[in-house]
């Protein structure tokens, strides 16, 4: 799948071991006073033993670049490319 995505927001859930779940929020075109919630699954494949995905705290801030991809149980999900994430 060609594609090339940059998201922001904040980690959540971790699902399937592997998956992070990233909460990220904006505002409604049609009704601006009310914001909209986005649980985005992303997967950061790594031959390292530590997966900075994994392994940052639940609530941190996170840039995630990478493209789309696509699981069978998952559906559409955001395969991570780099990561940065606030301290």
């Amino acid at each position: 799948m060609i594609s090339s995505i940059v998201i922001t927001g904040y980690t959540n859930e971790i699902i399937q071991k592997r998956f992070r779940l990233i909460k990220t929020t904006s505002q409604d075109a049609f009704h601006p006073d009310e914001e909209m919630i986005s649980l985005i699954p992303v997967l950061y494949w790594t031959r390292d033993a530590k997966n900075p995905l994994i392994s940052i705290r639940k609530g941190s801030y996170i840039v995630i670049r990478g493209h789309l991809e696509f699981d069978k149980e998952m559906g559409l999900y955001i395969l991570a490319e780099t990561i940065q994430s606030s301290k």
